[in-house]
């Protein structure tokens, strides 16, 4: 993209018309937007919430997370994830081998067809762990608001003792 830019910088000293301006920025545009669709970028993507999804996972786990089997199916999970990255990244490095581009973008439209099953599969995966730490919370905070009003119940009843207390002699 800088390649683009630069020569459209130049043109700017050299008072170049606006339109050209315009041009070259929707070209670099046009690039980058193309280049973010590409198998190769977004199985970048897929396997960069996988990791951030593991770190997720990792966390809770190391707060005390407390269904170790609902932790063990996330785990699983994930690893299912990962494997179908790692077939799809072969598919993909095996598309470039095919003789005929007929052939070829077949093969690059199953690849992200694959890629966005995959992708839906990892945020369902992020999504029920988040979750399950969000119901972990809830029921600590509420299990917390329990525990102060017991406390605020036995302070007011010992107080109402005292003052019975108080007023018997």
């Amino acid at each position: 993209m800088p390649s683009i830019i630069l020569p459209g910088l130049a043109l700017v000293a050299g008072n170049a018309s606006p339109y050209t301006l315009l041009g070259l920025g929707a070209a670099s545009l046009a690039v980058y937007a193309a280049n973010r669709q590409t198998p190769s970028a977004k199985l970048g993507r897929v396997e960069d919430a996988i990791i951030a999804t593991e770190k997720i996972q990792q966390h809770a786990k190391a707060n005390g997370a407390r269904d170790q089997v609902k932790w063990l199916e996330y785990g699983k999970r994930l690893l299912d994830a990962k494997l179908s990255a790692s077939k799809i990244q072969t598919r993909l490095l095996e598309a470039h081998s095919v003789k005929t581009w007929w052939e070829y973008l077949e093969k690059v439209k199953e690849i992200l067809q694959s890629i966005n099953k995959c992708a839906k599969e990892v945020k369902n995966i992020q999504t029920s762990i988040l979750l399950t730490i969000e119901a972990e919370r809830q029921r600590q905070l509420c299990e917390g608001i329990k525990e102060v009003r017991e406390t605020i119940d036995a302070t007011i009843c010992s107080s109402m003792r005292a003052l019975s207390i108080g007023f018997l002699t």
